[in-house]
Order: structure tokens, then C-alpha cells, then sequence
């Protein structure tokens, strides 16, 4: 690996702050009054690169034609640093040249400021190709709320230059407006109907069976959001009114394949698209239903219904960010998804990868 001079000896400048403590602790009582004192500490950018080579190579000669400088100027350049230290950093024979246990040190913290001097390099070249850069997002009203509302005043707030769009519909027409370019990316839930799209998982949210706060069922106790409740059995609820997401919806879907998991076809008396119309059809009596347990971070204690927990590994889904495999390079795409906070319960990021769309 060769190392070579930088642009500009202002970067290490401010890379070196951060060691300098290090070395206070770590040489003789000479260096620490050097730095603390009114004399300054002279070392450059290039002498990190100096030494990294000499080490590198063994040998002044070889590591000065590599940095295209005079084995003569390498040599005093390395001099005038280990003075400055107050130790030597190499071994010097006639035949070999081997680093000092301060040598040593010294070139794993210089690699670590050139890779620190190489990030920041890219951070702020990534910062300004970022300005007057657009970003469409497409996420369903509810999610939006939820979800978006928590990740985009954070997002703008580092990356001001960038024009966000949000675009609200439900989770099919989101897959197809990603697919024909006119979003860059939406939030929805898994799996995909549009194989040739790529996706980033985000979080796992519950679904569970909310009833009416006067259910014969809170009499075994309390709903799950509030006082803890044991997961119950879906079956003990399959003759009860249900209220249900129309059809086209996922959670639609995902509630049927519950009811036909314990047993039974719900008897539905009522459909709509909202599940806050139905958190609230519930909570005044007219059924039962299935919502993503999202809702109860929207809803007063005094004012939902009663949430239990399911017994099946269906009542999971898992949310992602969706993209066209032709926008992975997009920068604005790349830093969106760097801000998914981690959370333990909720969204959580993923490392940034592409995974094969769920069966």
C-alpha cells in the first residue's frame, strides 16, 4: 500500500487535536511540557505519510522515491519529527530499518487519520453535490404520521439543501409509481409484488386484535399498550362482529389469513380504509378488528380500546424502504437511508444491502 501527499497539511491539522491527547499520556514529561507549553507542535500531514512509507517499505530510499523526495529531505524531515516527539520512531541499522514500540504506535494512530482525513474528504464532497437535490417519498397517510413524521425534521435538518416530497397513497399504487420512476423511494410493508424492485427492511410491527374497553374478554385483564396482557387465542373470538380494511388492502389480507389460521371466516360488518376509523369504530362498541399496534402511540389511554396480543407468527409484518435498483447510486437515496433510527422497539436500521423479495 503507498501512501501519498496530500492536497492540503490544513485537514491534519484538525484530525491531529484528536491525538494529541494520547501522546500527551503516552511519552516522556519532555513531550507533554512541549505541547502544553508556549512552544507549538510542528507536525505536518506529510510526516504521518513519511513515516507510514519508511515502515512500510524498510527501507529511506525506496520510501523517498515513492514519495518523490530526496532520501536526504526524508530522512531530516523524520528526524526533526522524532525530536519534536522526544523518542525515535525506527531502529536504524546498515541493513534494515525497523519500527520502535512508539514507532508502532505512531503509524497505527496515522492510519487512522488518514482514513479519518479520506471520510471527512468524502463527507463533505457528498454535502455539496447534495444541494438543490430532490427526493420524492411516497408513505400511507397513517405511516406518515406514525413513522416519516419522526425521521424527516432530522433528515432536513442536516441535509436543508435537499427538496422532499411526500406523496401519500396505500401500498400498491406506492410499489407501482417506484416502479415507473415517479418516486424515489416509499415505505410499505413486505413482501413485493414488483420483483425487479429492491428494498431495505426497516422495522417489525405487531398486528393485534382490538376490542371494545367493555369486551367480555377484559374481564381475563387488561389490553396490551397499558396493563400487560397475556397473547390470547384468536379462536375464542371467531363469532364476534368484525370490522375489517376493505379489499386491496395488506392488512385486509393479513387479517384473513388470521381468521383462517385459528379456524374460521370472520363475520364482517363493516369495511373502511382507515384504521383510525376503525380504532374508533371499536372503541365505541360496534366490533372487533385487527390494527398494527402503531395506533396505540397515537390514541389517549382513555380514548382506545383494549389491544391483545396474537398467538401466530403471521401477526408480524415487516416494513421497508423500496427503491428502483437503477437509483442505488443516488445520493440522496443513500443518505435517507443512513438516518432510519435505531430503535429497540420500532424502526431500526439495517445495514444498506439488497435482499431477495419475501416468497
Amino acid at each position: 500500500m503507498n501512501f501519498y501527499p496530500p492536497d492540503d497539511d490544513r485537514i491534519f491539522r484538525q484530525a491531529i487535536r484528536k491525538t494529541i491527547r494520547f501522546y500527551e499520556s503516552s511519552f516522556s514529561s519532555r513531550f507533554r511540557l512541549r505541547l502544553i507549553g508556549k512552544e507549538k507542535f510542528h507536525m505536518e500531514f506529510r510526516d504521518i505519510l513519511y513515516v507510514l512509507n519508511v515502515a512500510e517499505t524498510k527501507n529511506f530510499t525506496q520510501a523517498a522515491n515513492n514519495l518523490f523526495v530526496s532520501q536526504p529531505a526524508l530522512s531530516q524531515s523524520i528526524q526533526r519529527l522524532e525530536h519534536e516527539l522526544g523518542t525515535c520512531l525506527f531502529q536504524r541499522s546498515h541493513h534494515q530499518v525497523a519500527l520502535t514500540p512508539a514507532g508502532e504506535t505512531f503509524c497505527r494512530d496515522g492510519k487512522k487519520i488518514l482514513e479519518l482525513t479520506k471520510q471527512m474528504k468524502r463527507n463533505v464532497q457528498e454535502t455539496d453535490q447534495l444541494k438543490n437535490q430532490k427526493l420524492s417519498i411516497g408513505v400511507s397517510p397513517f405511516y406518515e404520521k406514525y413513522y416519516l413524521s419522526q425521521i424527516l425534521p432530522e433528515f432536513k435538518k442536516q441535509y436543508s439543501d435537499i427538496d422532499i416530497r411526500v406523496i401519500e397513497n396505500y401500498t400498491y399504487e406506492l410499489e407501482q409509481l417506484v416502479k415507473a420512476g415517479k418516486l424515489d423511494l416509499c415505505i410499505m410493508t413486505l413482501p413485493l409484488t414488483v420483483p425487479s424492485l429492491s428494498f431495505v427492511p426497516i422495522f417489525k410491527e405487531k398486528i393485534v386484535l382490538a376490542v371494545p374497553p367493555c369486551h367480555w374478554s377484559t374481564r381475563l385483564g387488561s389490553g396490551e399498550g397499558g396493563k400487560k396482557n397475556p397473547p390470547i387465542d384468536l379462536a375464542l373470538f371467531k363469532d364476534e362482529p368484525y370490522i375489517m380494511y376493505k379489499p386491496g388492502r395488506r392488512m385486509r389480507k393479513a387479517s384473513l389469513q388470521l381468521c383462517r389460521e385459528a379456524g374460521f371466516s370472520p363475520n364482517i360488518v363493516f369495511e373502511t380504509q382507515s384504521c383510525e376509523a376503525i380504532n374508533a369504530m371499536i372503541t365505541q362498541g360496534m366490533g372487533v378488528g385487527f390494527l398494527p399496534i402503531a395506533i396505540e402511540s397515537l390514541c389517549p389511554h382513555d380514548q382506545r380500546p383494549v389491544y391483545y396480543s396474537i398467538n401466530s407468527q403471521r401477526a408480524v409484518r415487516t416494513f421497508a424502504i423500496v427503491y428502483d435498483k437503477k437509483n442505488r447510486r443516488s445520493l440522496t437515496l443513500n443518505q435517507f437511508i443512513k438516518m432510519i433510527p435505531q430503535k429497540t422497539q420500532g424502526p431500526t436500521k439495517p445495514s444498506f444491502g439488497e435482499m431477495e423479495p419475501s416468497a
